[in-house]
């Protein structure tokens, strides 16, 4: 139905009109904001990269020179390095021989590496002559002989300053306690420096400063956004020197977006996984004590948000388009299809018979000029009909009256009166009901001063028909069966309805003779208040081909051919007296055949018409 209509078809053109040009604008708009706002995102975030990076080699290259300047004193007596340098090996000394004792000097350079930066958590120092670990941490000093510790060497290969990804802290193996203090509770990053007996690459002594990552969080921070992105710097190996939101601490990186391009100091790549979506941004760096990455995972939810707004932006005013042509396409539409439903409206009325409807268009285009054409057409069609129907009706009428008024009423009514008085003088009372019956008949079919009676009256009629009848045929073999409601016996029906049904019986049903015939006649009101009226024989029936003969001539409009008073005579007399919507059903077995009536009640059914006795 949706395809076929005008009004569904000219609203979807219309909404069409608008939904495509306005869904290719969002659409392209939204294309060329993506790449647009990736293309400046990707520079932006390269040059904070950048910046970061800057600022990593810096903070790296400040704890590197402050490291380095143990060998500031390599030439003066008593200082941190020639305290360090002039430690032996106890069992390589002289018998008899002291170790100088440097405990203070120590002590107070590592003290003073501990106020240069205030990020710097512990300081370690081992003395590889002597197997010592001189510790500082929260301002105290342990000293402790510590044979079991091995330092940390570079991952890198030679032996040379590095630093150690982030772990959590510890105590380098010395037992020695410290007040307040619990170990492995603090995220901690190492510098790990060999000391040198110079001009020769003998270390001596092993220095490792453990740093909080104060100052590394708030350089990392100023690269990203924590609230959407991710930042990690990494070393060569993949372990995190740091970690948005703590993650992957003192682990190294497995994720299948750290495996970065080789060869190269800078980039991006995309990324698009169930664990990541996104683009992938990395830099290199290169300092004095840490080789690593810089990778920064800008996820696509954040990348696009400008993007998106743009979008719903465009979007929304498409929609708010969108609504202003639907509503129009549906006003134009139903403007345009009102009159064309009106029209069908109206053709409908007259296909069910309403010839006399009209239709409410007032209007000067070509809707108005066809609506007044198709009205002036079926009023026409309407008066043809009415004027052909009623002469046909006038017609039967006449033909009726003409039969009734073929025998002088009187003259049959004075002699019949006699014979029946003669009957009773003889001693003859049968003769006297058979010309009673035939007398009452003749009396109720040639009054003429009415054309409705009661129900009742009609089946007392046939009564006296099937009396004359059964005394042709014999009583034995002839009986007739009356079931009328008390309600459906006052209701007033056209007269000679009933006699020319039950006279078919015997011209067509008993043709062939009578041997237990039964008539039955039933009346009475169905649940829809319609009056219906039976007529039923046990005879032959009907053959097919007859049946099919006689409904096509209840269905037709022109001349049965029965005569007048035939099926169709008493169905048209229904319809133009009672109502349009009476119908005659035929309807036949082996066992016989039946007529149904089926008659539609009004008011004036129920009331005797004006000047019927």
């Amino acid at each position: 139905m949706f395809k076929h209509s005008i009004r569904n078809r000219l609203m979807a053109l219309v909404l069409l009109a608008a939904v495509i040009p306005a869904g290719v604008s969002v659409i392209f708009s939204y294309l060329y904001t993506k790449q647009s706002v990736t293309e400046q995102s990707v520079e932006q975030n390269r040059k904070l990269l950048a910046l970061g990076a800057a600022n990593l080699d810096n903070y790296f290259q400040g704890i590197n020179q402050r490291a380095l300047s143990i060998y500031s004193g390599i030439n003066v007596q008593s200082s941190f390095y020639t305290s360090i340098l002039s430690v032996k090996n106890p069992n390589a000394l002289p018998k008899g021989a002291v170790q100088p004792d440097n405990r203070n000097i120590v002590s107070t350079q590592l003290y003073n590496f501990f106020l240069l930066d205030r990020n710097i958590f512990q300081i370690h120092l081992y003395v590889r002559a002597n197997k010592q670990s001189n510790t500082l941490l929260q301002g105290q000093f342990r000293r402790e002989y510590n044979p079991r510790y091995t330092p940390l060497s570079n991952p890198g290969g030679p032996v040379r300053p590095f630093v150690e990804a982030t772990h959590m802290d510890h105590q380098y193996g010395i037992k020695s306690g410290f007040p307040n203090y619990k170990a492995g509770a603090t995220p901690v990053f190492s510098a790990h420096y060999p000391i040198y007996r110079t001009p020769s690459d003998e270390v001596i002594a092993d220095l490792s400063l453990d740093f909080r990552l104060t100052e590394l969080e708030a350089i990392a921070k100023s690269m990203y956004n924590s609230e959407t992105e991710r930042l990690y710097i990494v070393d060569e190996q993949g372990k995190v020197l740091y970690a948005s939101g703590g993650e992957w601490i003192g682990k190294p990186i497995e994720a299948g977006w750290s495996k970065l391009p080789q060869g190269a100091s800078s980039g991006h790549f995309s990324w698009n996984n169930k664990e990541f979506k996104g683009i992938i941004m990395y830099r290199h760096i290169d300092s004095a004590i840490f080789k690593g990455n810089i990778i920064k995972l800008v996820p696509y939810e954040d990348l696009y948000r400008d993007a998106r707004t743009i979008s719903r932006i465009n979007t929304g005013i498409g929609v708010l388009f969108l609504i202003i042509a639907g509503i129009a396409g549906v006003l134009i539409s139903i403007g345009f299809t009102r009159p064309i439903k009106k029209l069908i409206s109206y053709t409908q009325k007259v296909q069910i018979g309403q010839l006399d409807a009209s239709v409410d268009l007032v209007r000067v285009d070509e809707f108005g000029l066809l609506a007044r054409k198709i009205t002036d057409m079926t009023r026409t069609i309407n008066d043809l009909i009415l004027q052909e129907y009623r002469l046909e009706i006038a017609n039967k009428t006449n033909q009726l009256k003409v039969l009734q008024a073929q025998v002088n009423p009187h003259f049959l009514y004075n002699a019949l009166q006699s014979i029946a008085t003669l009957s009773l003088r003889y001693n003859a009372p049968k003769i006297y009901d058979l010309i009673y019956s035939l007398g009452s008949m003749m009396r109720y079919s040639m009054t003429t001063d009415g054309n409705q009676v009661t129900l009742q009256d009609e089946v007392e009629h046939v009564q006296n028909y099937v009396a004359l009848q059964r005394e042709r045929f014999g009583e034995e073999n002839l009986r007739m069966d009356v079931d009328i409601e008390g309600r459906a016996s006052g209701i007033f029906v056209p007269k000679m309805i009933l006699q020319p049904l039950v006279e078919n019986i015997f011209k067509h049903g008993f043709r062939d003779g009578i041997k237990d015939g039964v008539i039955t006649i039933t009346g009475k009101l169905d649940a829809e208040g319609r009056l219906v009226i039976r007529v039923r024989d046990n005879g032959k029936g009907i053959p097919d081909e007859r049946l099919k003969e006689v409904r096509d001539c209840l269905e037709r409009t022109e001349h049965s051919g029965e005569g007048g008073i035939g099926l169709r005579n008493v169905l048209a007399r229904l319809r133009l007296q009672i109502s349009e919507r009476s119908q005659l059903l035929l309807q036949t077995g082996e066992d016989g055949a039946e007529v149904v009536l089926i008659i539609p009640l009004d008011d004036t059914a129920f009331r005797k018409e004006e000047g019927a006795e």
